[in-house]
């Protein structure tokens, strides 16, 4: 579904390069015709390899103040080394990872040119996003638009049908069943997730190393979000938790393909877990969030969520803290599972947290982790 932005992005400099490409071969075999004889033609031929281009941006191609760079946190970076693995690179700047964020800037300054090679939001997530600033969710008038989505209607039976929410031996066939099956929940959990696994990338080695962590890691961050919400004095949106804490690190998923996109056109010496390329990660990834749930028109509620994610005042909602709880929790859990930090890094720094719910998350994670390691 984002391919369509990244060939956006990515066309000018592709028809640059080769155009680049055609007029230096152009010249090259004009001067090697008048220079070789038609001996050193036949052994020049028997000795041709395929020429691998590299790209080299120019200068002038620096990402701008637009966004001030932030400093990557001692959490931040050991995160960032669980997504990528520890940089091999640590130049806080290289060529390729200025060529990125130069990219990233446009999407950032002109979402609507971009972003309008999406395909139309799904009725059904529209509907949602209506239905979740309502009084009373209306059930039914989901159900209906998403009858008429075959593909989002296939992928909420299909989670119907897994061992989570499975009720009975009897496979779930109908969207109705489904949500007996699934609550209201579940029902809304399955349209945001089959929503936004358009936004991964295929299958790709980078992906399978890489990629697959930061989505997982956003479903995580949904279902704490929910249930961190659930014990808030705005029960209510627990939906709405769940899908702002799903799309929160929808940003690095995007700067994630962007890179993997420029692996396709550049080959520069730089390996894909450069700290120059974390940086720009942990710089731009909220911010190119905020920008796509702009162009979305989520509800202003959303937004804020989001925009405060990235300072203090994230505490001014509830769903702005319980997103922001929810994500510290999920990327802690995943330290400790890898063994990255120790039980006690684990509780030292789950004391910055404030609400009651999120510490008793907390310390169920870290029991889930004790009895995993002991038995």
């Amino acid at each position: 579904m984002f391919k369509r932005v990244l060939q956006a992005l990515f066309s000018p400099f592709v028809a640059n390069q080769s155009k680049q490409s055609h007029s230096s071969e152009s010249a090259s075999q004009q001067a090697t015709s008048q220079q070789m004889t038609s001996e050193q033609e036949n052994v020049k031929a028997e000795q041709v390899t395929p020429r691998t281009s590299i790209f080299v941006p120019p200068s002038s191609a620096q990402p701008s103040s637009l966004l001030v760079d932030k400093t990557i946190s001692l959490h931040d970076g050991e995160f960032l080394d669980y997504l990528f693995g520890e940089s091999r690179l640590r130049t806080e700047s290289d060529p390729f990872s200025d060529f990125v964020a130069c990219q990233i800037e446009r999407l950032i300054r002109s979402p609507k040119a971009l972003l309008n090679e999406l395909p139309v939001m799904p009725a059904s997530v529209t509907t949602l996003m209506a239905e979740l600033q309502s009084d009373e969710f209306d059930i039914d008038a989901l159900l209906k638009v998403i009858e008429r989505e075959p593909s989002m209607a296939a992928d909420v039976i299909k989670l119907a049908n897994s061992a989570f929410y499975k009720r009975s031996e009897k496979q779930v066939t109908d969207l109705k069943t489904a949500f007996l099956n699934m609550g209201s929940q579940g029902l809304i959990e399955g349209v945001v997730n089959s929503y936004m696994k358009n936004f991964t990338p295929g299958n790709n080695i980078y992906w399978r190393h890489f990629g697959e962590k930061i989505w997982n890691h956003s479903v995580q961050t949904a279902s704490f979000s929910k249930e961190l919400m659930k014990d808030s004095s705005s029960q209510e949106d627990q939906a709405a938790a769940y899908f702002v804490g799903l799309i929160r690190n929808l940003g690095k998923m995007i700067i994630f393909q962007m890179m993997v996109e420029a692996f396709k056109h550049v080959d520069p010496s730089v390996p894909p877990n450069s700290l120059a390329l974390k940086r720009l990660m942990n710089s731009y990834s909220i911010r190119l969030t905020y920008t796509i749930a702009k162009f979305w028109e989520l509800p202003e509620s959303v937004l804020t969520a989001i925009g405060y994610q990235e300072s203090s005042r994230y505490e001014c909602t509830p769903l702005g803290q319980a997103v922001f709880e929810a994500n510290y929790l999920s990327e802690l859990q995943y330290l400790l599972e890898e063994k990255m930090i120790t039980a006690e890094i684990f509780e030292t720094r789950c004391q910055q947290i404030a609400t009651p719910s999120a510490n008793l998350l907390a310390n169920r994670l870290l029991k889930e982790s004790e009895l995993a390691l002991f038995g």
